[in-house]
């Protein structure tokens, strides 16, 4: 006897794979890296990175004593997939 197999769900494949999930994944995976890289750090280290999230986006700095800096990752209201 053939074993069935499951049903392929594309409305949820689809929904889970609309800009604002994978957006939201993305950070998670981000604020992975940020806890990575800190552990890495040797003790009294001069710099240390962290994640800051508003209202949508997020940015990550880096803190250092004689420079700083950051990225801010952020999702537009009416942005689109593009390959380029």
């Amino acid at each position: 006897m053939a074993k069935e197999t499951p049903k392929f769900d594309w409305v949820a494949a689809r929904s889970s794979c609309s800009l604002p999930n994978i957006f939201k994944e993305r950070r998670l995976q981000v604020e992975e890296d940020v806890k990575t890289r800190n552990a890495l750090r040797p003790n009294n280290s001069p710099y240390e990175f962290s994640v800051v999230e508003n209202s949508g986006d997020f940015t990550v700095f880096l803190e250092a004593k004689d420079a700083d800096g950051s990225v801010v990752f952020s999702l537009a209201e009416h942005a689109r997939c593009s390959a380029g």
